[in-house]
């Protein structure tokens, strides 16, 4: 039987920024997105947020801000991860030059709304936003919009005071995936291989002509690298401890 998966959102995003995912995998396994952590202004708070509902096993794909919350779970996840995909993300701590434009969109959504600020924002991260079909551009800015301005400051505040997870990268005891966009310029694929060569035996796919939204830049390919990547390690990760059952 196919285990679960679970996908983990970027900054000001839910389960719509994951609508090419859970529309693929739908019937093929169970897809859980985490949702109220939009509402926590610390990494840990989310991650907190987060270990509430995750199953007792299962594949764990996180996007960005959702990777820093991965990081953050891991010591509470020893011997669940059947596998670990970490797309766009970074294990490192803020930098000053990231805050600066950080501080910057802030301002635009405060004077202007969430509606403004989140075309502007995905403009930024994606290499051509508006070759992203409309209803999906569309289910962006109108989860930002739900989620709200005090979710998105609250969001933005504990990314900039996130801490160092580098250390952590020594706690993954599962197969794990990096996938990144050879144009990021939100977390650079020095970034992402950093993360590959702290976690001794993944996988780096550095995707061509792509920015910071892989998922939805280029959902076919991303599709099918999760896909191939859970299906390989279903089953695999080491039984999980009696405690930890439900």
């Amino acid at each position: 039987m196919s285990e679960p998966l679970v996908l983990l959102p970027g900054l000001q995003s839910d389960h719509r920024s994951w609508v090419n995912q859970t529309r693929y995998f739908e019937g093929l396994r169970p897809v859980l997105v985490p949702q109220r952590h939009q509402h926590c202004d610390t990494i840990g708070a989310m991650a907190e947020r987060v270990l509430e509902q995750l199953p007792p096993r299962f594949h764990l794909a996180a996007w960005s801000m959702g990777g820093y919350i991965a990081f953050q779970l891991l010591p509470q996840l020893a011997g669940r991860l059947l596998s670990l995909t970490l797309i766009s993300t970074s294990a490192r701590p803020e930098d000053p030059a990231s805050t600066a434009r950080r501080m910057e969109i802030l301002e635009l959504a405060e004077r202007q709304g969430m509606a403004i600020a989140n075309p502007r924002t995905m403009s930024q991260a994606c290499l051509d936003f508006e070759a992203i079909h409309p209803d999906i551009r569309a289910g962006l800015r109108d989860a930002s919009v739900e989620l709200g301005f005090e979710a998105y400051r609250g969001q933005q505040h504990a990314i900039i005071n996130r801490p160092d997870s580098r250390p952590l990268l020594q706690l993954i005891d599962c197969p794990t995936l990096v996938i990144v966009g050879d144009s990021d310029s939100v977390t650079p694929p020095e970034c992402a291989r950093e993360i590959h060569q702290g976690v001794p035996g993944s996988r780096l796919v550095m995707v061509e002509q792509c920015g910071h939204c892989a998922p939805l830049e280029y959902p076919g390919l991303v599709n099918d690298l999760l896909d191939e990547w859970c299906r390989s390690h279903d089953h695999s990760a080491r039984p999980v401890p009696q405690a930890q059952m439900h």
